[in-house]
């Protein structure tokens, strides 16, 4: 059924397999009863991919924010079939909703979003996906570019090995820490986490408020200057924790005052904004940059990379420039229009007053 829904790979796991301290791992938050999970992903189009990440033309983003939104109904109308057919043989079941749900009786989950069930162990546990470098998980096939589906029922499920780390698809060449706006991944520092006697490795992360700045859409121009997300944000990137913390809060504050993108799409309602605001899906290039071959996510990163950075105009319209003439472009604008999108702007309206005096 999963199949035929579009999944590309099914696998279980057991309470035995899913065992470690770590709360994500636990089934019986979610169904008390649970003996079993069953973990399946869906792949995003390869060429569609492309197209994103080469900000090929300025409607892309919301086309591509459809395809994800469409990929997680597919997994949703799956999942809930199998959940369904599972009741009717006299089973309990639920099916995990695939994003934006979080363990709130875990202390300052608020800061660390730890997540219901985490669809990443169970796919590396289950053996549909192993470990990227980044911490997204991938097959050979497809990469990192997949969204993770599960169910959790009380019926007792033969579980699936693992994929051994000899078969995995990383080779570690690092793009996937290159290609973060904020360097969300360490290159030289890894997690190390146990999973039902298994062992798995991935690089550390640094702290989650990075990706909510930076893949939430609040602010995209990367550390270097040279590329951009399909957000038009251009803020610092402080390495001191309180101000980290200072930006976000400002970059995201900003960013419910700018006005949606003139796109196909109008985004959606994630769960730190409390159902009062869209957010516009601008990033995933972690998720969307390993391809699972060595020379093709070479070509999706030289892509990146030379793809340009994006302004938002007065009206709502992105428009894509090199890194220079983007610069001056979104200097040149009103700088109450650029209060939204930088900090700096306060700065500007310094040297203002003092060249007036």
């Amino acid at each position: 059924m999963l199949l035929e829904g579009g999944a590309k790979k099914v696998g279980f796991a057991t309470l035995d397999t899913m065992k470690s301290d770590i709360p994500g791992t636990d089934l019986t938050y979610l169904l008390p009863e649970a003996q079993s999970a069953v973990g399946f992903f869906i792949p995003f189009d390869k060429d569609m991919i492309m197209k994103y990440l080469g900000k090929e033309d300025p409607t892309i983003r919301g086309i591509h924010e459809q395809e994800n939104f469409e990929i997680h109904r597919k997994i949703w109308k799956a999942s809930q079939r199998v959940k369904h057919w599972l009741i009717e043989q006299g089973y309990k079941a639920i099916s995990v909703i695939p994003n934006n749900h979080y363990r709130t009786d875990v202390p300052g989950w608020q800061t660390s979003l730890p997540p219901e069930l985490s669809l990443r162990y169970l796919a590396v546990r289950s053996g549909i996906a192993s470990f990227g470098y980044s911490g997204n998980v991938g097959t050979k096939e497809y990469g990192t570019a997949i969204i993770l589906g599960g169910i959790i029922t009380d019926a007792k499920l033969k579980p699936t090995d693992r994929i051994p780390e000899s078969e995995g698809f990383c080779d570690k060449c690092m793009i996937c820490t290159k290609v973060c706006a904020f360097g969300m991944f360490s290159e030289d520092e890894e997690t190390t986490v146990t999973i039902g006697g298994e062992t798995f490795i991935y690089s550390k992360r640094g702290p989650i408020m990075r990706c909510a700045v930076t893949c939430g859409g609040a602010n995209g121009l990367h550390r270097s200057g040279k590329f951009s997300t399909w957000s038009p944000g251009r803020y610092e990137y402080p390495e001191n924790q309180i101000e980290l913390m200072r930006v976000c809060q400002i970059a995201m504050t900003s960013q419910r005052k700018r006005k949606p993108y003139k796109d196909s799409s109008m985004g959606y309602q994630p769960a730190s904004f409390n159902g009062k605001y869209n957010t516009q899906l601008t990033c995933g290039n972690c998720n969307y940059i390993c391809a699972g071959d060595v020379k093709e996510t070479a070509l999706r990163y030289k892509t990146l990379v030379n793809s340009g950075c994006v302004i938002q105009r007065e009206d709502g319209s992105l428009e894509v420039y090199p890194p220079d003439k983007a610069k001056e472009v979104f200097e040149s604008m009103p700088i109450e229009h650029q209060k939204f999108y930088t900090s700096d702007y306060k700065n500007k309206i310094r040297k203002t007053q003092l060249e007036k005096v």
